[in-house]
């Protein structure tokens, strides 16, 4: 069983076809343990507002359940690399959805920086989803990517996953 943890409602963005607003973010129920999931799912709002919540929460994960399973934290941030180098070392990948066209010049600066610093991205793993909206498929040997992702009405959660928040 996978947990999708929310870790805040915030975002920096208002996409149209957006699962939180679908949800009642508030009345999700709250996480009283990480033992015994498989994976552990950070999202949001937009988790790099905060980058030292994703860091406490990482930490708090490992002090109670261990190494024994990945974290991966879900973004939509592609504006700078701070928050990236900030998180990395406490997750085991990112998972960056880009969702306009707008989004292009900031991940490709991503995609830039990572190509000449390797070894922030060793042993990660970085998948890219791109809406269709972007306009453009993208293809990366770093990166494995989905391209031509398309809004689900509803947000359905997958029957392998809980959603809960903080």
């Amino acid at each position: 069983m996978k947990l999708r943890l929310l870790l805040l409602t915030r975002c920096n963005r208002d996409c149209e076809g957006c699962c939180n607003k679908q949800w009642d973010l508030a009345a999700l129920p709250q996480v009283k343990t990480f033992i015994g999931y498989e994976q552990i799912l950070l999202t949001g709002g937009e988790p790099l507002l905060d980058p030292m919540k994703v860091i406490r929460t990482c930490v708090a994960i490992r002090q109670e359940a261990g190494y024994g399973f990945p974290i991966y934290l879900y973004t939509a941030w592609s504006k700078d690399i701070v928050r990236y180098l900030q998180v990395i070392n406490s997750v085991e990948g990112i998972v960056l959805t880009l969702h306009q066209r707008h989004d292009l010049d900031n991940f490709r600066r991503l995609q830039e920086w990572f190509r000449r610093h390797p070894h922030f991205a060793k042993m990660k793993s970085l998948r890219l989803n791109v809406f269709s909206e972007v306009g453009e498929d993208i293809h990366d040997d770093q990166w494995k990517v989905k391209n031509n992702v398309e809004w689900i009405e509803n947000c359905p959660l997958p029957t392998d996953e809980v959603f809960m928040r903080l």
